[in-house]
């Protein structure tokens, strides 16, 4: 088996500031070509290639790059050449406070040149250069797909759509059919492919996240007291394998729900006051959920994220082969776990391919470690554009498995990629921007849509009587924010490209659409943000603490006053607890700092076992995810209320005084029919916060995120939102539209 130290070759050994460098760099660039990186990921024919890259950026000690080569497999259909190249850098001076020295670049490059893909079932993809553009753009399907009509292996196209499909808009023009969207991810769930291609809930939000829109289910309506919500399905939506969609696949999703012997359990939305809803289906194309109470977030929960259309569409026909009640043979849920895909992650799925969807593009390959995974289109996908012809635009799409965000950097400067969102990061954007015009990228700025990466979250529960008191004295909280220095903040750890703000929420939530709404939202943003330590003494005299011990830092209560900042294990987490906490030491609140594994902390958050914590804010509809505001969950700054929130009462602390209020407001927004009132009770939620708060203490955020795509691939918006989850982007911003301009006359990726 092949394997590769994908940690090699540090992003900036392509970027010596040596201009007589640029041709070692362009041969480097030649050397990596698409062949090339392919086989040498993905193959599983070599066994250490790469060892490791050693670039010191700041110093101009020499720089080596050992290149290890060693056959260890060979099978007859792979014919191997390795070619070498030897770059040889110039002998470069040192500053001159520094003694001279020389640089020397040694890069080798094994370039493979093999025919064994491990997946020659392909179809290839559409000959997109046989015909011309404007024939292309009268074409009402790929022709990939009449070919299979004509061959009599698919329906026509007027028998695969629904009767109503969803028609996408698009975002410059009518797209050419063809392509392969080239594309890499990290770790074996495919999470990037997720937030592209899983994305076909019952109802959808807008691109803009402006309002929820029909998916799957052509409307919805709520009885008069609000207590049910009838969902009318599309008629004749079907499966990628040609069944069709209907109620029953929701049932047995609840079935399931409800069978004590599998580990699918009803959802955090499925209660209300505690009692769990009901689910029926009057008819193959009707669904019906019904509540104890009137639940007006429903359509909410349905629109969020790829999870949740993951979780509760399951393909009846096809996975009650694997159900003990339907098929004897099996006699416990195993195989159906295994079968069943993405949401059964930790029993080893999501490597099906064999699985019906209702997303764009079909798994049609996933190896074994998922280094290399292939999508085909959807031949029964449910949706057009204007024009009535059906999507997706781009025959397939390609996922390379790499080891890290830098690797993945690499496949980009290499020119190998056609457009990526996510794991590419911010601090990357001037060594991209250097190979944008040799590859014929466009780097588009998209929005991180953080509102506090991180905010500090107080234990409004902690258990300490003595912290207690000052942890709810909003003096104290007021204090520890003003005295906390964001601009540096932003500065060191971020290097300048964030926002210094308090935590809020994302700003372009719906909930800021009115001109009421901006001006709440800015109040938040800026209310006690400013560095202020003259104040922050203020009010730590006023809360008691003027006293002081030897060392500097106050008392309280007769003894030294401490408080433990714990963060997650991440570089920018790091950065930010060691500036924070210097803050607060240089006012005298003896502040400790630990770092903790994800799951451990967690652990101790839920319990309520914590001082404070750094928590990444991002999120853009409080109906749906409402702890950033309300105490309804057992994280961020109210544990213990939050678990009293969630178990009814039975377990956790009952809120009083502002927790109390706060939670009212939302037990009324839950009941209020009219969307404009429910969005002006989370505008007097966020006036609480103003007047008790702060409860979470923000430090930046507005962080931009990278799109890279190719200047041929076309139909991407210039603008979008890759931080919440819950809105699912790229998914929402409709990736069925986007194309490849195979007209486009643009320069090839490699010269």
């Amino acid at each position: 088996m092949f394997t590769i130290g994908r940690d090699i070759l540090i992003q900036r050994v392509f970027f010596h500031p040596s201009r007589t460098q640029k041709s070692s760099r362009k041969d480097l660039i030649t050397g990596l070509s698409c062949r090339g990186m392919f086989l040498i990921q993905h193959i599983h024919l070599l066994d250490a290639v790469f060892i490791r890259v050693a670039y010191m950026q700041r110093t101009s000690a020499s720089l080596m790059i050992h290149i290890l080569c060693q056959l260890v497999h060979h099978i007859p259909q792979l014919v191997i050449t390795p070619i070498a190249c030897l770059c040889v850098g110039p002998i470069e001076t040192m500053p001159h406070h520094s003694p001279s020295s020389l640089a020397f670049i040694l890069i080798t490059a094994a370039i493979l040149v093999g025919c064994h893909d491990g997946d020659a079932g392909f179809r290839s993809g559409t000959d997109i250069y046989a015909i011309s553009a404007q024939e292309n753009l009268e074409l009402k399907e790929s022709p990939l797909l009449s070919e299979q009509v004509k061959k009599g292996n698919l329906p026509p196209l007027d028998e695969r759509l629904p009767e109503h499909p969803i028609v996408v808009p698009v975002v410059e023009r009518l797209g050419y059919y063809g392509g392969i969207w080239r594309h890499y991810h990290i770790g074996t769930d495919m999470l990037t492919m997720r937030f592209i291609n899983n994305y076909t809930p019952l109802v959808r939000w807008n691109s803009d996240v402006s309002d929820l829109v029909p998916g799957l289910a052509e409307s919805w309506e709520f009885s008069p007291d609000g207590r049910n919500i009838t969902f009318h399905l599309r008629k004749g939506v079907r499966w990628s394998d040609g069944e069709f969609f209907t109620s029953r696949d929701i049932l047995f999703w609840w079935e399931l729900c409800n069978d004590p012997r599998v580990p699918i359990v009803p959802p955090e939305w499925a209660f209300v006051n505690g009692k769990l809803m009901e689910v029926t289906a009057p008819d193959p194309y009707t669904v019906k959920f019904s509540y104890n109470d009137a639940f007006y977030f429903m359509p909410n929960f349905m629109a969020t994220g790829y999870w949740v259309p993951e979780n509760m569409l399951i393909p009846f026909h096809y996975m009650k082969q694997f159900h003990p009640d339907y098929s004897p043979q099996f006699t416990d849920f195993k195989e159906f776990l295994r079968k069943n895909g993405y949401q059964n992650l930790a029993v080893g799925a999501a490597d099906n391919t064999e699985r019906p969807t209702l997303c764009p593009w079909k798994l049609n390959f996933y190896s074994s470690t998922a280094d290399r995974v292939v999508y085909e289109r959807n031949p029964y996908y449910y949706a057009v554009d204007s024009n009535g012809r059906q999507l997706p635009y781009i025959d397939r799409i390609e996922s390379l498995r790499m080891q890290s965000d830098e690797t993945g950097i690499l496949l980009i400067i290499a020119g190998q990629v056609d457009a990526q969102f996510r794991l590419i990061g911010q601090n990357n954007y001037a060594l991209l921007k250097r190979f944008a015009d040799r590859n014929d990228y466009r780097i588009l700025r998209w929005q991180e849509g953080t509102a506090a990466w991180y905010s500090v979250c107080i234990n409004w529960d902690v258990e300490d009587s003595t912290k207690r008191t000052l942890f709810r004295d909003k003096r104290f909280r007021r204090a520890l924010s003003v005295a906390i220095d964001r601009d540096k903040i932003n500065q060191i750890a971020w290097h300048g490209l964030g926002r210094p703000q308090a935590a809020a929420i994302t700003d372009e939530s719906w909930h800021f659409r009115s001109p009421e709404g901006q001006a709440v939202l800015k109040e938040w943003i800026t209310r006690w943000s400013q560095y202020d330590p003259a104040l922050a003494q203020e009010y730590l005299d006023q809360c008691g603490l003027k006293e002081r011990d030897s060392d500097g830092y106050r008392i309280f209560q007769g003894k030294r006053f401490e408080i433990l900042l714990e963060y997650f294990d991440d570089s920018v987490a790091s950065d930010e607890a060691y500036l924070i906490s210097n803050d607060w030491n240089s006012i005298g609140i003896r502040t400790l700092t630990r770092r903790s594994v994800g799951s451990d902390l967690w652990t101790k958050v839920r319990g309520g076992q914590f001082d404070m914590y750094l928590q990444h804010n991002s999120e853009m509809d409080l109906f749906s995810f409402p702890a950033w505001v309300f105490p309804t969950t057992d994280i961020n700054w109210h544990p213990k209320i939050g678990k009293w929130y969630m178990t009814g009462g039975k377990e956790g602390e009952k809120p009083d005084g502002v927790m109390a209020e706060l939670l009212e407001i939302y037990e009324r927004c839950k009941k209020e029919p009219d969307l404009a009132k429910r969005h002006r009770l989370v505008l007097d939620a966020i006036r609480l916060h103003l007047e008790e708060g702060p409860f979470m203490l923000g430090t930046c955020g507005r962080q931009p995120d990278l799109v890279i795509t190719k200047k041929n691939f076309r139909n991407v918006p210039e603008n979008g939102i890759l931080g919440p989850h819950a809105i699912c982007q790229p998914g929402s911003k409709w990736p069925e539209q986007f194309f490849i301009d195979p007209y486009m006359d643009i320069a090839d990726t490699i010269q």
